[in-house]
């Protein structure tokens, strides 16, 4: 089995690939949202987004397994730039076959690639499975972080 791990672009089929997400194997594990090419699109055209999409090759046929999307960013106080993971789903019935992984490797190499200091990603405390992950990784530091959300009214 082959993993490839692909930086999405303005110039990839977005449907197509919008289809293969929608029709993936997911849970509650992902809390994934329904997709739309457009909206997908419209985050593609913001500036500094990445979107990656991994797929398991087997006879030269690509099958959809994970996604994972970032943000370059930058410090306000010293230039140095970093990337913010948002997001890193593998479709459930492709979980611990390296999937994760390679999204993970890609988004690094971007990074490295755009001049970044650091790379950034935080997981719930209760998600056992991904935290095991992200320390397989061999972090150079965990960070013990609380999160605040503000919901706003339409």
């Amino acid at each position: 089995m082959q993993l490839e791990a692909k930086l999405i672009s303005l110039d990839d089929d977005l449907q197509i690939l919008v289809d293969q997400i929608n029709s993936g194997q997911w849970d509650e594990v992902n809390e994934l949202e329904t997709y739309s090419a457009d909206a997908l699109h419209a985050y593609l055209q913001l500036k500094d987004t990445v979107f990656v999409a991994c797929y398991v090759v087997e006879n030269e046929q690509p099958t959809f397994a994970g996604m994972a999307s970032a943000r370059l960013e930058q410090k306000p106080y010293d230039f140095s730039k970093w990337l913010y993971v948002d997001e890193v789903d593998t479709c459930s019935n492709m979980r611990k076959q390296g999937v994760g992984t390679a999204l993970m490797n890609k988004l690094i190499e971007y990074a490295d690639a755009n001049d970044c200091d650091e790379v950034w990603l935080g997981a719930d405390k209760d998600n056992t499975d991904a935290n095991t992950f992200y320390v397989s990784l061999k972090p150079d530091s965990i960070d013990p972080v609380v999160g605040y959300t503000f919901e706003l009214e339409d």
